[in-house]
């Protein structure tokens, strides 16, 4: 009996996992990760400035500098900062992701399937295994989490060069995610099991190279999301209730719950986590919360219609809301918006610098700050 209560457990902890990873806009840092309906066109576009791809469905977007990666479920495509296909590659993904690491891209599919590292010269580097799920760094480094022959699961870590470096294995616990610090010297990996007959999480906080871990932190009927390493020192763990912050060793430093709220999407960067929450799916009367990477609270904007879409990057926060595009900055320890004015764009994406990339229903195109946006 307990056997049954167990497996049916895990198996709705992983079924929530899932079902919040394909309804979100994005989760990722960096991965960090938006998904709009739209299937891109292979060739060179028209228009200088302009990116045509064709409508289709579940298509995720990343940037990667100021290229764009495209991946729907049947192709994968990367353009250059012209415009121009550079990469195209036809997959068959259930779940399509993109993991951004440094000047690469890790595509990917959250149901279990297989991988390729990608950059603007081409596919670099295919895995014959499937890969759950990815986190990576600005220095290329990445970690690819994996089902294993009698483990619960497994962190593969890979350097710039895509060279295997250090494996993790889950004996008890199923992997939800993991981070990698900016120079790749800390790993937090999060996991979820059972304790009696409740789900608990397990954080366990890595040096790639030791087996030994550096410390552990368990967290109490609550399901791990995404996990968030902003620089060498903090650790952030997303859970469907709230955000718990601890040190790179493990010592727990602030927690930030959502109470009667809901968390609609999450926005990470290395500078803060931006968090839409509300209290419907729909996102009216819900809010955006900025927080620092040890819990403080940096700003709040409200949304009374809900924003169509959202995108962080830096220090930056972009959203679409009725029409109206808006770019929100943190200024010390407050968050200032600066109404840019009505587009009929889907969607957006931002680069580190503030630049918004927006993107249509068949093309996506940078912002100017003076032209007059339609």
């Amino acid at each position: 009996m307990r056997k049954a209560v167990t497996i049916f457990i895990i198996a709705a902890a992983l079924t929530a996992v899932v079902v919040f990873v394909a309804s979100r806009d994005d989760i990722g840092g960096g991965e960090l990760d938006s998904v709009f309906s739209r299937l891109f066109r292979r060739g060179e576009t028209a228009e200088a400035g302009v990116i045509a791809f064709d409508e289709g469905r579940r298509t995720v977007f990343a940037l990667i500098g100021r290229q764009l990666a495209a991946l729907s479920p049947d192709r994968f495509a990367l353009y250059d900062t012209a415009g121009r296909e550079r990469v195209s590659r036809a997959v068959s993904f259930e779940l399509p992701a993109l993991t951004v690491a440094g000047d690469k891209v890790i595509v990917h599919d959250r149901a279990g399937r297989t991988a390729l590292a990608a950059d603007s010269g081409g596919i670099q580097m295919e895995f014959d295994f499937p890969v759950l799920t990815a986190a990576g760094n600005a220095r290329g480094q990445f970690v690819l989490i994996t089902s294993e022959s009698g483990y619960r699961g497994a962190a593969h870590v890979y350097d710039s060069r895509n060279r295997l470096t250090y494996k993790w294995y889950s004996a008890e616990r199923y992997i939800m995610a993991a981070s990698l610090s900016p120079s790749g010297s800390r790993m937090a990996v999060a996991a979820v099991g059972q304790r009696g007959e409740a789900v608990s999480a397990r954080i366990t906080f890595l040096e790639p190279g030791n087996l030994e871990p550096l410390g552990t932190a368990d967290i109490e009927d609550e399901l791990p999301l995404a996990a968030y390493s902003p620089d060498n020192n903090h650790v952030s763990i997303l859970t469907e209730a709230g955000v718990y912050f601890y040190t790179d060793e493990g010592e727990p430093i602030g927690h930030y719950a959502f109470g009667a709220a809901r968390l609609l999407a999450a926005h990470a960067t290395d500078q803060a986590l931006f968090l839409h929450i509300g209290r419907n799916e729909g996102g009216q009367h819900s809010r955006l919360v900025c927080l620092s990477y040890t819990g403080a609270e940096l700003g709040q904007i409200q949304f009374a219609e809900g924003p169509d879409s959202l995108a962080a990057a830096g220090r930056w926060c972009g959203a679409l809301e009725a029409g109206v595009l808006t770019r929100y900055g943190i200024e010390g320890t407050e968050l200032k918006a600066e109404p840019l004015g009505l587009s009929d764009a889907r969607g957006l994406l931002l680069s580190p610098n503030g630049d918004i990339l927006l993107l249509f229903s068949d093309h996506a195109r940078w912002y100017n700050d003076i032209e007059v946006m339609q």
